[in-house]
């Protein structure tokens, strides 16, 4: 497991990691089992696009290589941009970060925005989680998209706030990912199942702070947004993935802190 001192530490090794081609300390600094969940369109051909999924060892996540692929497309290194911490507490931690690849002259060849979930454990920081964007292009203006990705989650999230959990439930996208606590993250198939386990364990009672969503980070197609939920008077930031899915904004995965 991972043990770095800060989630800013776990971020950077990521990319210092990768950069050096060690797998064995790639794969080091994440926490199992470790979700990578993207929300590229299904139909895109993004060449840094993995595939969503879920990990639960080293081995499994070393099992296709990708430097071997990179190289050939010319990359040479990445670069993180600075990360941002957006939602934290003793144990979780939302970092606003991504990278950008260069070839061996230094040209730009692709960039991306995430957020990284990074938890604590008793051996330290690790990241459990990558919620990638996966459409992003630097430089270009997404401010009318933020704009529609903030209306669609204040729509969807009251919904849940109207105790309305099935139509809630409906307007998610499937497999939906829950990353819980350090050492937690579920998939959820289906609708009815997220209903059923949402009243399961009292979400069907949450009241959802108005105006609390904001932007962390955005693309074409993808997004990363925060907010805050109530139950009895407590309130909870959370911070959702929402994808593009057949014109419709979509939340396909939340983190808790």
């Amino acid at each position: 497991m991972a043990g770095y001192e800060s989630p800013q530490a776990a971020y950077l090794a990521f990319l210092d990691t990768f950069n050096a081609r060690d797998a064995d300390g790639w794969a080091g600094v994440n926490h199992w089992p470790h979700a990578r969940i993207s929300a590229a369109a299904p139909d895109s051909t993004a060449h840094w696009r993995p595939p969503t999924r879920i990990f639960t060892d080293a081995d499994q996540y070393l099992a296709a290589p990708l430097w071997d692929e990179l190289e050939a497309s010319g990359w040479a290194r990445s670069e993180s941009a600075p990360p941002q911490i957006v939602q934290s507490s003793d144990l979780k931690a939302h970092i606003d970060g991504g990278w950008t690849r260069y070839d061996a002259d230094g040209k730009p060849m692709a960039s991306n925005r995430v957020v990284y979930v990074a938890t604590r454990t008793d051996e330290g920081w690790g990241l459990q989680a990558q919620l990638k964007t996966d459409s992003f292009v630097d430089g270009r203006d997404y401010s009318a998209t933020e704009a529609e990705v903030v209306s669609a989650v204040e729509s969807t999230l009251e919904l849940l706030g109207a105790r309305k959990i099935d139509a809630y439930a409906e307007a998610l996208d499937y497999p939906f990912t829950l990353v819980g606590p350090p050492g937690v993250v579920i998939q959820i198939a289906s609708a009815p199942e997220m209903a059923t386990a949402m009243r399961n364990v009292g979400d069907d009672r949450l009241d959802v702070a108005p105006g609390s969503v904001r932007i962390a980070n955005c693309g074409e197609s993808g997004a990363n947004v925060t907010f805050r939920v109530e139950r009895e008077g407590e309130s909870q930031e959370a911070l959702a993935l929402v994808g593009l899915r057949d014109g419709v904004w979509r939340m396909l995965a939340i983190s808790g802190i």
